[in-house]
């Protein structure tokens, strides 16, 4: 029996190392091989990292219940605004409404409840105008946020946060003539098919305003629109009575026929710092060297290449571990008001320079290493694209390039860039204090392909 037991291990170490690996493609590991393992070989990298920042136009804005208005001056990223446009419907559906034979419009206002977000300083008056739209959003359209519909104005104010009924709000006006005629045209309450027909919407925007600046930093809020608080508010009376009393008709932005976008402007010309203005409207690539920026709502993209992936595998198959991209946040350039993303998404380009997925988002044991998380103790972003990496050193897929976005990185809202509030700065890769690096841990095996 002592005889045999060697035997049996000999033959099983000549027979694990006479086995050539079959699927080069595979990603043996994939965080179980350690960095340190004397198997493994780790490789840093960052003077062959090329990255510079984008300018986005426009990103898909999405109809859901919150909403952001208002505007800022960045220190860096120069001036956003960011507007409203939203139907606005019957309340609860309801149909043959009617507010008496005579009523009278005492005031009318639009209320929206603060959701808890904001940019800036949050107690930044600002000017808000508001319109009425002369065209229907319609349902089911694949708006941007640089769309602009035909509106006329109705109302202006300039304002601060108010306290309505122990919810934050912003309070503004709604024309007085538009609030009569709606009280008083019953053929437009009906129901809700007739009164949008009647009705467009409105939008609202802070996007005029002359007052922010370097220091009135300004502020952009989120809004609840579905709060049962947010709404416009008709006060009205029987003007058949003397003494009648004051009521209200509420319509509101939530229900089944809420439609809600967002409006996005970014004005690098307002102050944005030098090397950004350069990359995004000179577009001197060159220096995303020093920093490169990803702003709030899909303002901006940042181009990434890594050139030198074929370089692993040589002459040899490899299997990656780790393939690590680690961005550094570049803290000269944080601000306490504006506050830096959770997540942020590393993605693939494809020939054209459309965005595509990399193959570690797409399944759930390789995503949850993919990562994409701020790491506060470190104050850097890491991205985990072994399979991306396997795939590319393979000849499986072309080597494009990625984009860093400012999006969750999952696939289910990868995609979404309207909601992205906060910005952040990294540096380059002659960025000697927040030098970005390549980390790839791999297995080399010692054989002909």
């Amino acid at each position: 029996m002592s005889i045999i037991r060697p035997v049996i291990f000999i033959c099983l170490v000549f027979v694990i190392f006479s086995c050539k690996k079959k699927n080069a493609e595979s990603v043996l590991g994939l965080d179980v091989q350690p960095a340190n393992d004397l198997l493994g070989i780790t490789v840093t990298d960052s003077s062959s990292i090329f990255m510079h920042t984008q300018r986005v136009d426009s990103v898909r804005t999405y109809n859901d219940q919150y909403k952001f208005l208002g505007s800022v001056q960045d220190p860096v990223f120069g001036q956003t605004h960011a507007s409203i446009y939203a139907n606005f419907s019957i309340a609860n559906n309801l149909t043959n409404v009617s507010y008496g034979s005579n009523p009278i419009l005492d005031s009318a206002e639009i209320v929206l409840r603060f959701a808890g977000r904001y940019a800036g300083n949050l107690y930044s008056g600002l000017s808000y105008d508001v319109y009425s739209l002369n065209e229907k959003i319609v349902g089911g359209t694949h708006y941007y946020t640089n769309q602009h519909f035909p509106k006329t104005k109705i109302a202006s104010r300039q304002t601060n946060l108010q306290v309505r009924n122990g919810a934050i709000c912003l309070i503004l006006p709604f024309d007085t003539n538009l609030g009569q005629y709606i009280l008083q045209n019953t053929g437009n309450l009906v129901n809700n098919t007739a009164f949008l027909n009647a009705y467009k919407g409105l939008y609202i925007t802070s996007s005029n305003n002359s007052n922010i600046s370097p220091l009135n930093r300004g502020t952009i809020i989120e809004y609840d629109l579905d709060d049962a608080v947010s709404g416009i508010n008709l006060y009205y009376h029987d003007g058949n009575s003397i003494s009648a009393k004051v009521k209200v008709a509420q319509f509101t932005f939530r229900g089944s026929d809420a439609l809600r976008l967002n409006h996005i402007d970014h004005n690098y010309y307002a102050a944005a710092v030098t090397n950004l203005f350069q990359q995004v409207i000179e577009h001197d690539t060159l220096k995303g060297n020093a920093n490169i920026y990803i702003n709030s709502f899909g303002g901006t993209r940042v181009k990434v290449y890594l050139p030198f992936l074929k370089a692993f595998s040589d002459s040899q198959n490899i299997s990656i571990s780790r393939a690590e991209l680690i961005l550094k946040v570049d803290r000269s350039g944080y601000n306490s008001t504006f506050g830096g993303p959770e997540n942020l998404a590393l993605i693939a380009s494809d020939a054209s320079g459309t965005e595509e997925l990399v193959f570690d988002q797409l399944e759930n044991t390789d995503f949850i290493k993919y990562n994409g998380t701020y790491d506060s103790t470190t104050k850097q972003y890491t991205f985990n694209i072994a399979r991306q990496m396997q795939k590319l050193i393979t000849g499986k897929i072309s080597n494009y390039g990625f984009y860093l976005v400012n999006a969750l990185p999952s696939t289910a809202y990868v995609a979404r860039r309207d909601n992205r509030l906060e910005r952040v700065v990294f540096g380059g890769k002659s960025n000697v204090s927040y030098t970005p690096s390549f980390r790839v841990t791999y297995i080399k095996y010692p054989y002909d392909k």
